[in-house]
């Protein structure tokens, strides 16, 4: 099993001469005694939330960390949370979600004096291994998975080990124990194909990421059910999936322009990179975007203002999805809740300039 492990904790460069920061700067600060700033990072002491706040905001103006060793030491804790990452490398570095989670998840771990610790797998059936090796060495106090495939169940490992976890990502079968918190992909979906239906289309394609993929399910779901509303039969050889991928985007709207019969007037992607892999598909056909083909993507990634024609996208919230994974988790850690946290986070779509109402009165004639 290909395995690299990463830790990330962003901090606040000090300007003028450099100094220690203790514990007794932290006090002064907060006007707190200088052992309530230790109970507040140790951990054993109910603390109340305002109080809390000031401390650490204090602490972050600081730039004060204590001593990791002797406080793991002293707390029995290490104070990192775990991620893994199932996904290969390239697909970490080339997905704009990442980013966006990473800093979702840095923000709120290292303000609340905890690091983050990554650990990447190549094969995402190797994920429950890599979950029990890191719960096994003591390196981290709780973990955050990805619960997004079919057939790959780490939430049995978690469970059996009694480790606290928050899923990022909606499991397939929900249990009354388990934590999530996801955007909403089937909401997602369904607001853009009904946007594609109300233009006018009734040959709308849709290409998914992984089919296995509890996301790509709820994806499926929400354009099936958009054809539905609109009147419109669902034609499974207008399904693809490209794995996330620009270059598995624009595999599929081949695909898709090498069928039979009508082609499609407009596709929906399931992210952004995956909608510029099928625009570049079309321009290799001389189709033009939108007036033979409309696009939409998801994710509104920064690229999606940078395409030509401009991209149609689903925002979906993936900074406030990890900070909310990130408080969820460490919530738990410190006994701060008891009932499980189960949040859909809504999309909204914002409209570009890669849509428009079908031509009119004749059928695409696509190479």
């Amino acid at each position: 099993m290909a395995r690299q492990d990463l830790v990330i904790c962003w901090s606040v460069q000090l300007r003028g001469r450099p100094m220690k920061v203790t514990i007794k700067h932290v006090a002064e600060l907060a006007h707190v005694h200088s052992s309530t700033v230790s109970r507040v990072y140790s951990g054993k002491a109910k603390i109340s939330a305002a109080t809390r706040e000031r401390v650490l905001a204090a602490a972050a103006q600081l730039n004060f960390h204590p001593n990791a060793i002797a406080r793991s030491l002293t707390t029995r804790r290490a104070h990192v949370l775990g991620m893994v990452i199932p996904y290969t490398q390239e697909e970490f570095f080339l997905d704009p979600f990442f980013p966006q989670v990473l800093q979702g998840l840095s923000d709120v771990a290292c303000r609340q004096g905890f690091r983050l610790l990554l650990a990447g797998v190549e094969d995402p059936a190797d994920e429950p291994e890599a979950v029990l090796q890191l719960i096994r060495s003591q390196q981290v106090d709780g973990i955050i998975v990805q619960a997004s495939r079919v057939g790959v169940d780490t939430t049995e490992v978690l469970l059996a080990e009694q480790h606290p976890f928050v899923l990022l990502g909606r499991p397939l079968q929900d249990a009354p124990g388990l934590s999530w918190v996801e955007v909403d992909a089937r909401q997602a979906t369904l607001e853009a194909v009904r946007y594609l239906a109300g233009l006018g289309h009734r040959r709308i394609a849709f290409i998914g990421g992984h089919p296995n993929m509890v996301v790509t399910i709820d994806r499926l779901e929400g354009y099936r059910q958009a054809l539905e509303e609109a009147g419109i039969p669902y034609d499974e050889r207008l399904v693809g999936y490209g794995g996330f991928r620009q270059e598995g985007g624009a595999e599929a709207m081949r695909r898709l322009l090498a069928m039979d019969g009508s082609r499609p007037t407009a596709v929906s992607a399931a992210n952004d990179l995956m909608a510029l892999g099928a625009m570049q598909a079309l321009a290799e056909q001389g189709v033009r975007v939108p007036a033979e083909c409309s696009v939409v993507g998801s994710n509104d990634s920064p690229i999606a203002a940078l395409t030509n024609p401009r991209l149609t996208s689903s925002y979906a919230p993936y900074y406030e999805l990890a900070r909310e994974a990130a408080r969820a988790l460490i919530a738990q850690l410190e006994g701060a809740r008891s009932e499980p946290v189960k949040r859909l986070i809504p999309c909204r779509l914002v409209v570009r300039d890669s849509t428009a109402p079908p031509a009119a009165g004749r059928a695409p004639s696509y190479g």
